[in-house]
């Protein structure tokens, strides 16, 4: 980081100037016939009492040869001291302070997505208060520290304020549904049932939350902030109870069902309590060659396919009967085909939009 150093005292423009005129031998009187300005007005300027403006430089510097730029930044240099050093604005100014919120997080999508509600674009001392309980730190300044582990398309990089502010509107959301104690055994069980209990599509949905929360699992979907490059997470709340967040990227079934999966392997794999976990306020980052990930990512798929996948073909035929032998809806086998062919607009019409359905069932945040 780069220093910033603060002079202790900056002297007026007009105490160079008098200088300038006592090398010279020349009086004010003097100075101001060769300006051709009334002498109180040179005298001003010399006690620091009145600004020399550009055009002001431009004679100074035409009188003692000198560039105008000299005056101008001398004026410049001592009106900013003489502003920093006032006590009543030591406080960061109202732009700076917007643009501060807005290094924090998306605010104009943020607050288009009703996450601050109740506080006017102009109340500064308020958004500042809303901004900060979203991210749950002490100032707007503080980056947040949520453990979690992050199902991101942007593994290398640092995580965005998309990311965090999404993340910090799932956390908000869950901590107002209630569950009971969290049971990793009962999420074993109910994780390795969920492919089939949404078999017939994303209006099955309603039933997973239930059964989370029944194992302490809060979850929470919410459609991710533009950029965010973001499928979902598994984070901490206070005193340790979980919470899976979901987005909507994609708008496709099978993504949302393995994302949900691989967040609830992240919890019965233990990865919570893990040093690899990344926080947002360091540089730890995960990507899909990190153990952690891989594992995650592997037991999801055992949920689906607890024997491997097999097909016989990739026709539509062989879809259906693959997707009754392993109790799965068909977009899910239609997904593994795309992810091992690499053909992602194999059978692409026949993976049901999600996004829609959660708005319907009240699901979406």
């Amino acid at each position: 980081m780069t220093a910033t150093y603060t002079p202790a005292e900056v002297f007026p423009a007009g105490e160079y100037l008098r200088d300038e005129l006592d090398e010279r031998g020349w009086t004010v009187t003097e100075f101001a016939e060769i300006l051709g300005r009334p002498v109180q007005a040179v005298s001003e300027i010399l006690n620091g009492k009145k600004r020399i403006t550009t055009e002001t430089a431009i004679s100074v510097g035409d009188a003692t040869g000198t560039s105008p730029e000299l005056w101008l930044n001398l004026e410049t240099s001592y009106r900013l001291f003489q502003q920093r050093s006032d006590p009543d604005t030591n406080e960061l100014t109202p732009v700076a302070r917007r643009a501060r919120l807005r290094n924090a997080v998306p605010l104009a999508e943020i607050r288009r997505r009703g996450w601050l509600p109740g506080v006017a674009d102009d109340d500064l001392d308020k958004l500042e208060s809303a901004v900060c309980e979203l991210l749950d730190v002490g100032t707007v300044d503080e980056r947040p520290e949520f453990t979690l582990a992050a199902r991101r398309s942007n593994p290398q990089e640092k995580v965005t304020i998309e990311q965090s502010a999404w993340l910090g509107h799932i956390r908000q959301v869950a901590s107002r549904h209630s569950v009971g104690p969290f049971d990793l055994d009962a999420l074993k069980g109910v994780a390795a049932e969920i492919p089939k209990v949404v078999r017939e599509g994303p209006s099955e949905l309603r039933q997973v939350r239930g059964l989370l929360a029944d194992c302490g699992v809060r979850l929470v979907f919410s459609e991710g902030l533009r950029g965010g490059k973001l499928d979902g997470a598994v984070t901490l709340l206070p005193g340790g109870s979980p919470v899976i967040g979901v987005t909507t990227r994609g708008n496709r079934f099978d993504s949302l069902l393995f994302t949900l999966l691989h967040e609830c392997a992240h919890l019965t794999c233990d990865h919570m309590k893990r040093s690899l976990l990344l926080i947002i306020d360091n540089d730890l980052t995960q990507d899909e060659t990190d153990p952690i990930e891989q594992e995650a990512n592997e037991q999801a798929s055992r949920w689906l396919f607890p024997e491997g996948f097999e097909i016989e073909s990739a026709s539509m035929p062989a879809v259906l009967q693959a997707a009754d032998r392993y109790e799965v809806h068909p977009s899910v086998v239609v997904g593994r085909l795309q992810h091992d062919t690499k053909n992602w607009k194999r059978h692409r019409a026949d993976i049901p939009k999600v996004r829609q359905d959660l708005e319907i069932l009240g699901l979406l945040s």
